[in-house]
């Protein structure tokens, strides 16, 4: 009986065991300079590589649909560089904990701020869509350059982890970015019109919708791909200026994010036209170097007959 209540304990509260026993290795860890975590990025890429093989047969097939015409040592070289790439993304991410203004802002640069701040002098609210590519936890560093002229948010979905929520809350709204709940994203853009400063709300909108939003679907990387396009509704009610983030990496640690106006007249846009604009403009940025987009994830999980009216 006792040994019953004890697994039943450890189940319901696996999460919290975890979270207690993971986060003040974190914590110590992002104290670290980032030159001497790359050294814990390259033992782990040779663990999540070749001995945990993490996703290895979804990445293969990924890449196998995505660039059929490369040849299978080009495919793996671009693998390897994925891998190497993920692992650096982990302790980039972990930095955030206690990384300094100053060495943020020297790591990730937004080389156009004058574009946003522009926008913000003529008092219009701004839609920025991006993908998974290159370090995205990064770009909410985004308040460090505006100097409080511009609200800046982004959504994101809640985990079920309450402790691990609270952890990421606390990593992407170091800066002072303002993290919005999926579910309340209509009324907190409201809300934010209704304040004294334009705002500028940040969508990864690459995700895979799921299977009940299966509305649009487009040629993406050689494949049939459905796109979400809650976020273009949006834009468009609210008449935002859409503007595109173009992430690059110029070495190790170092990125640049260039923003790049897409549509200022959003309301008389057809539907799924700017939709089909930032999947044509993501694809761009990954024919700089694939190997920094999301790889691992089940992105065409879904096939075009599962497409709900």
């Amino acid at each position: 009986m006792n040994f019953l209540f004890v697994a039943g304990y450890v189940y319901l509260h696996m999460g919290k065991i975890l979270f207690y026993i993971v986060y003040p290795l974190i914590w110590l860890l992002a104290w670290l300079p980032l030159p001497i975590l790359y050294l814990f990025s390259d033992i782990n890429y040779f663990i999540l590589r070749y001995l945990v093989r993490y996703r290895k047969n979804v990445v293969e097939q990924n890449f196998l649909r995505s660039y059929p015409n490369l040849s299978a040592k080009e495919r793996l070289r671009l693998e390897n560089r994925y891998f190497r790439f993920l692992c650096d993304y982990a302790v980039e991410t972990i930095s955030l904990l206690h990384i300094s203004e100053k060495e943020m802002k020297k790591r990730f640069r937004f080389t156009n701020i004058e574009v946003l701040l522009g926008l913000g002098e003529q008092n219009r609210n701004i839609t920025a869509v991006f993908g998974h590519y290159c370090n995205w936890e990064w770009v909410s560093s985004l308040p460090l350059w505006v100097d409080g002229k511009i609200t800046i948010s982004t959504l994101y979905k809640p985990l079920s982890n309450k402790l691990f929520d609270q952890f990421f809350l606390k990593l992407r709204s170091r800066f002072g970015t303002r993290c919005i709940p999926k579910n309340n994203t209509l009324r907190a853009m409201l809300t934010m019109q209704k304040e004294d400063r334009p705002y500028v709300l940040a969508f990864i909108a690459d995700q895979t919708p799921t299977r009940n939003n299966l509305h649009f679907w487009t040629q993406f990387l050689n494949q049939e791909t459905p796109f979400l396009t809650g976020w273009e509704t949006l834009v468009m009610k609210l008449d935002n200026a859409l503007v595109y983030l173009n992430l690059k990496r110029v070495k190790r640690g170092y990125y640049t994010a260039t923003f790049e106006i897409m549509e200022m007249d959003t309301r008389q846009c057809s539907e799924f036209e700017l939709t089909e604009r930032y999947v044509r403009r993501l694809e761009q940025t990954l024919e700089q170097d694939p190997s920094f987009w999301l790889w691992s994830h089940r992105r065409w999980k879904h096939k075009r007959e599962e497409q709900t009216s």
